[in-house]
């Protein structure tokens, strides 16, 4: 290989599929002619690339036979080897006659000079002649001597075997055995060794430690293993399942799923076809050609797991893993934020990678960081692939931070099967939604008119929806209110990165904007919410709103955020909310009071700060905020109040979601809130359909309250295909304003997801029942049902 180049025989890009297969064909011919050879040595060239050169001719020859014996060539002129990952993939290196030269006074040198150069594993000396006794010499420096047969240096192999530790010199050897400490000496006499009496009467210090786990050479096994298996594989078919959880700060989530067929060729990228949608784990009714945004984590430019033909890892020794297998660790060579750290399990008599668990951080974009685990088996005999993989992902999301749980399973696999080509060219000529990998993620593959099908440039990014909601509560005048809005949202908006969503309901309207990494790594926020229709706030006593002392309010709110990723999971998030508070008389006369004085309009600012830690599928965050608002009085004139200017916000919740099955979760969460400063129109919002916590079946203004201590725990159950329950009991202890007394609620919550149907997409029925409560009148019967279309 001494004029080859890397750029020839190594994928710059090992993430292109056609790239590594090129070279991977290129080496089967360059190898084929030595399968026979039970030991190459390897010339490298001098300038770039020597490393993964070596690594890439190591793991193509061992592929080709596993039991070839691998040397380096040595080369005076060439820059020294210091990387242990090179020093694995050969058994050492190699001294021939025409290196050594014919004078035996300038081998010890030269074999200094070889280990200078490539140190990490012992040097063979093919002697061209019998060196005499400067053979003693040569061992003890660490040389191993293959000498021409009938000459004194190989009669002493012959006797002394090869084992042992080796001290000589010039006409003296001592070969101790490392297990018994018995030592054996020989001096050379007379043209020939013979033996001699061990020294005595010498003090000797003996070192020991345990002796270093060769990684190196696993790795090379790793390596040849893996190339073994590509070269096996020309086609594979199979069922690929994938399901995102997205875990909510409240309750148990949203569950989105798609299930797809994969076809991967040796040399060309995996296409999938998407046979279905799953919205909540139920069948969503998707239009035809319609395309969902594609929420993937950057793919990194080199799976560790792969190890393909190059390396852009440092490893290291993790332990044993039990019985016959390895932890091999890895971090990144540089700082790249796209490559991962983590540990592999290995088989040490395989060479196969069984487990890959790993993470990455400060990613750019929507996804922050990303935790795995990878698994691999044998579904068909002779293919060794991955076979599903769990990922734990942060996203920011309209400002805020949500853990998402990917899990990804292959099954139904058809390996090397015939007429491959056809049943992917006939899916290809479907009219079905088509995805296909690049080096830089998923992208759809789209048809065309001429019927064949374009990788599209830039994933899609954009979505919008009409949702209908039906609002029922039998406490409001209207117990079923029907509303309507449009949502779009963009998570790459204008290419950059920047995320934007907008929804109007005509009456309430609201629009927000996500600049992951806007500087220094942090990520800014801006959202802007305004209702044009006035809310009606009435007093509440004995857990009865009074029909009289009604308030209207309309207010337009703005929040500003900035966040930073600390690390491990952790994320400090501050935000100014800034909220214009008008108040009015009530749009029914009958809760107006004449005489009631209303509380001072103004601005109510706020500052927020919040410490959250997401870890696989655990969530805990506390925060604290301070707020100031306009100052005055209200009520009537005999009895009338002081609203408070200056209040604080605090609180605290944990949560948890575990996946107990396909489609089946267990949710488990618990919270406080509490605060100063607060009076009627500044409190806690508990009940109806949203708040700072929905108790289940609570109805809407049962309680003002200053103090919250709650719980829930819910359970979804994929009851069948055209049906989801999701189940939870909430409990929550809450305390009022008016009488300062403390009152236990409690409600269950009935979830229901349905297939879409007609022109919507999918449909959820979401109701509370409350079940019992110390609060007269705080038990009701509320949710929604909500119609879905996404277009």
């Amino acid at each position: 290989m001494r004029d080859a180049s890397a750029a020839e025989w190594v994928p710059a890009d090992v993430r292109d599929p056609a790239q590594v297969q090129a070279r991977v064909d290129a080496w089967a011919r360059r190898v084929a002619p030595l399968q026979a050879q039970a030991a190459v040595r390897i010339l490298l060239p001098r300038g770039e690339g020597r490393i993964p050169l070596l690594l890439a001719a190591a793991q193509a020859l061992r592929a080709a036979h596993p039991g070839v014996v691998l040397y380096l060539a040595f080369d005076p002129e060439a820059p020294p080897i210091l990387d242990e990952a090179a020093w694995g993939a050969v058994q050492g290196g190699a001294l021939l006659p025409a290196d050594l030269g014919p004078d035996p006074a300038a081998w010890g040198p030269l074999l200094a000079r070889a280990q200078e150069g490539f140190p990490g594993r012992p040097w063979s000396l093919w002697l061209p002649s019998d060196p005499g006794p400067r053979l003693g010499q040569l061992l003890g420096d660490g040389g191993r001597v293959v000498a021409p047969p009938g000459t004194p240096a190989a009669r002493l192999a012959q006797e002394a075997g090869t084992q042992g530790d080796v001290e000589g010199g010039f006409g003296t050897l001592l070969l101790r055995d490392p297990a018994t400490g018995q030592a054996r000496a020989w001096r050379f006499e007379n043209a020939a060794w013979v033996a001699a009496a061990p020294p005595r009467d010498r003090h000797e210090v003996q070192v020991t430690a345990r002796e270093a786990y060769d990684v190196g050479a696993l790795l090379a096994k790793v390596r040849a293993e893996r190339l073994r298996e590509s070269l096996r594989v020309k086609t594979v078919e199979a069922d690929l399942a994938l399901d995102l959880h997205i875990q909510s700060e409240q309750g148990t989530g949203t569950d989105l799923g798609f299930r797809f067929r994969a076809f991967r060729a040796a040399g060309e990228p995996e296409e999938t076809l998407q046979k279905e949608v799953l919205f909540n784990g139920v069948r969503a009714k998707i239009g035809a050609g319609l395309q969902l945004p594609i929420v993937e984590s950057r793919v990194s430019m080199a799976a560790p797991a792969a190890l393909t033909l190059t390396e852009r890892y440092r490893y290291e020794d993790g332990g044993p893993a039990g019985p016959g297998q390895r932890f091999i660790r890895f971090t990144p060579a540089d700082g790249d934020p796209l490559f991962y750290t983590g540990t592999l399990r290995v088989d040490e008599a395989s060479g196969r990678v069984l487990e890959e668990r790993s993470g990455r951080s400060g990613l750019p974009g929507i996804i922050k960081s990303e935790d795995r685990i990878l698994t691999y088996g044998e579904p068909e005999p002779g293919l060794w692939t991955q076979t599903g993989a769990q990922t734990f992902e942060r996203w920011v999301v309209g400002g805020r931070i949500a853990q998402v749980s990917r899990t990804a399973v292959y099954s139904n696999f058809l390996f090397n099967g015939g007429g491959f080509s056809e049943r992917r060219e006939a899916v290809r000529k479907s009219d079905g939604t088509m995805l296909r990998a690049t080096p830089d993620g998923v992208r759809y593959f789209n048809k065309q008119a001429d019927g064949t099908r374009v990788t599209e440039a830039r994933p899609r990014s954009w979505g919008r929806g009409v949702g209908g909601l039906l609002l029922i509560d039998p406490t409001l005048p209207l117990p079923v209110i029907p509303l309507g809005g449009l949502a779009y949202f963009d998570y790459d908006a204008w290419g950059k990165g920047i995320q934007i969503s907008a929804l109007t309901a005509i009456l309430y309207n609201q629009g927000q904007m996500t600049i992951p990494n806007a500087f220094a790594g942090f990520d800014a926020s801006v959202r802007l919410a305004f209702s044009l229709l006035p809310s009606t706030q009435r007093p509440i006593r004995n857990g009865h709103p009074v029909d009289g002392e009604g308030v209207g309010l309309r207010s337009g709110r703005l929040v500003l955020g900035l966040a930073h990723d600390l690390g491990a999971g952790f994320r400090l998030q501050g935000r100014a909310d800034l909220a214009y508070e008008h108040f009015s008389k009530p749009w029914k006369d009958d809760h107006w009071t004449p005489g009631f004085i209303l509380p001072p309009s103004g601005w109510n600012r706020q500052l927020t700060g919040e410490l959250s830690w997401l870890h696989r599928g655990f969530r805990l965050a506390g925060f604290y905020g301070e707020g100031r608002r306009p100052e005055g009085i209200y009520g009537l004139p005999w009895s009338f109040s002081h609203t408070i200017a200056d209040y604080q916000r605090w609180g605290g919740s944990v949560g948890y979601d575990l996946k107990v099955g396909q489609g089946a979760w267990v949710h488990g969460e618990a919270g406080y809130l509490g605060g100063k400063g607060f009076d009627r129109f500044q409190s806690l919002d508990l009940g109806g359909t949203g708040g700072d916590v929905r108790i289940a079946g609570l109805r809407s203004d049962a309680i003002t309250s200053d103090q919250v201590t709650y719980a829930k725990a819910g359970l979804v159950l994929p009851t069948g295909p055209r049906l989801r329950l999701t189940l939870s009991l909430d409990q929550a202890w809450a305390r009022a304003l008016d009488d300062r007394k403390t009152y236990a609620l409690t409600g269950l919550g009935i979830a229901g997801d349905l297939p879409g149907f007609g022109w919507f997409t999918t449909v959820r029925v979401d109701l509370g029942v409350g079940l019992a409560s110390t609060l007269p009148g705080a038990r009701s019967v509320n949710g929604y049902v909500a119609l879905l279309r996404v277009f």
